[in-house]
């Protein structure tokens, strides 16, 4: 019997001392931001959670072991032990299962079909106070140089690492905010906007467009029957047979962005406004330099309803609700201030982001995302955006946003149409002439507020 307790000991010694090793070499050798990679990954939280059922197997074998040495006496203690062994073990596999769940169900697994060409019919000439070549063929590609070579300076990124999972181009992810809320007619994107990264630098340019654009148009030219650019998102829906992916909606809205920015976006992302604030809690919160009092609705997530408060001035920690109310505020201010305060936001939350802090509560964030958000991005991508965004700097984000004069006309409904050349110009400048930015409108993340 000693003989058999002092073998199980040494194995257990064995498998602790393996453990604090491991624990240690990834403490003292691996960068945080590549646990937290590792945490979006289903295979790796699989593995991680069949070890924990492994150790708890080996550690309750050791307590009955123990037990039934010391004569099998006192089970009622034994019971308390074991349940208080057990718990920890028992929460790490939830935790690891319901976050495994929730990265299968948001991010889809395999390559992402690409829109189709939309199947459309081109808009009668009337709807418009413009002739047809309004829809300008001047292609710009985003990228002409190569990655951080900018017009008028070279930076030395010698020290960084050749790490590109994207390629050597940018990536362009789309980011839309749907308002589905009372007295609405289907969800509408009242929030677009660009996120223009460069994998090698993390250089970043925020690219808002309007979504009171008019006499928008497909990549093809034709016109979607739509009265302003917001929607174009139910206007895709009712059109599905123009489009692959899982959201028609989101893919009609790419292709016009895309012919308005001269951009190719590679992904999407849609997060209901009404879960935004829930986004915003999980990420303890914003931090804004408020410019002057702002009067917002105050949404009641329970109860449906809202009140009006007023957001003073100044720079300070706004939580969700009055995050979303700052975002969605329309009285005594204007569409083009409203969507300025969405990119504020947005790029301060990028700014601030605590990617440690995030991944601590990333079962939660997960959650609130399963439920509010639709996306394309493939699974196999997480881990390398996440990677990515350890690269993105607040002094490297740079905002952009279009409003009315950057049109060459109106429809006959009074939407502004995107004078689309220049705007391409600007989109191209912004992000391959970063010392240029602020002569076209652009200011960095800090100033964006402002």
């Amino acid at each position: 019997m000693v003989t058999e307790r002092i073998v199980v000991g040494r194995v257990l010694v064995f498998i602790t001392g393996m453990l604090v090793i491991t624990g240690l070499t990834i403490f003292l050798f691996v960068e945080p931001i590549e646990v937290a990679a590792w945490a979006a990954d289903p295979d790796v939280l699989l593995a991680v959670v069949m070890a924990n059922l492994a150790l708890l197997v080996i550690r309750l074998f050791s307590t009955g072991h123990a037990w039934l040495a010391g004569g099998g006496r006192r089970w009622f203690a034994v019971l308390v032990l074991t349940v208080i062994v057990a718990i920890p073990h028992a929460a790490i596999a939830w935790v690891g299962l319901e976050t495994r769940d929730s990265l299968l169900k948001v991010f889809p697994e395999g390559e992402v079909p690409v829109a189709a060409a939309p199947t459309t019919t081109t808009a009668p000439t009337t709807t418009t106070t413009l002739p047809t070549t309004t829809t300008t063929e001047f292609v710009i590609t985003p990228v002409a140089s190569a990655p951080g070579e900018n017009l008028n300076e070279i930076i030395d990124r010698s020290d960084v690492p050749l790490w590109r999972p994207f390629g050597e181009d940018r990536l362009n992810v789309l980011l839309l905010g749907g308002d589905a809320g009372p007295g609405r007619r289907g969800l509408r994107t009242d929030t677009m906007m660009v996120a223009s990264v460069d994998p090698v630098s993390g250089d970043t340019a925020l690219i808002g467009i309007p979504r009171n654009f008019g006499g928008v148009a497909f990549k093809d030219g034709t016109e979607p029957k739509v009265e302003i650019l917001n929607a174009v998102y139910g206007w895709g829906h009712r059109h599905p047979e123009g489009f692959e992916g899982p959201d028609p909606g989101a893919a009609a809205t790419r292709d016009v962005i895309e012919n308005i920015t001269g951009l190719e976006i590679d992904h999407y992302m849609l997060v209901d406004l009404t879960g935004f604030a829930a986004l915003v809690d999980a990420f303890g919160g914003v931090r804004l330099d408020v410019a002057r009092p702002i009067d917002g609705p105050l949404y009641d997530p329970e109860g449906g309803g809202y009140e009006m408060v007023r957001i003073e001035p100044g720079e300070q920690m706004l939580d969700g609700g009055h995050a979303l109310a700052y975002a969605r505020a329309r009285y005594g201010t204007s569409d083009y201030s409203r969507m300025g305060r969405q990119r504020c936001i947005i790029a301060s939350m990028a700014r601030d982001a605590d990617m440690m802090g995030l991944v601590s509560r990333l079962s939660d964030i997960l959650a609130i995302i399963e439920t509010n958000t639709t996306t394309d991005v493939p699974l196999e991508t997480v881990p390398d955006l996440i990677r990515l965004s350890a690269r993105i700097e607040s002094e490297n984000i740079r905002v952009i946003g279009f409003d009315s004069k950057w049109r060459i006309g109106r429809t006959v409904h009074g939407a502004a149409v995107p004078d689309v050349e220049r705007i391409r110009h600007a989109v191209r400048e912004v992000i391959e002439n970063p010392n240029a930015s602020e002569e076209i409108g652009a200011f960095t993340a800090d100033a964006a507020c402002g």
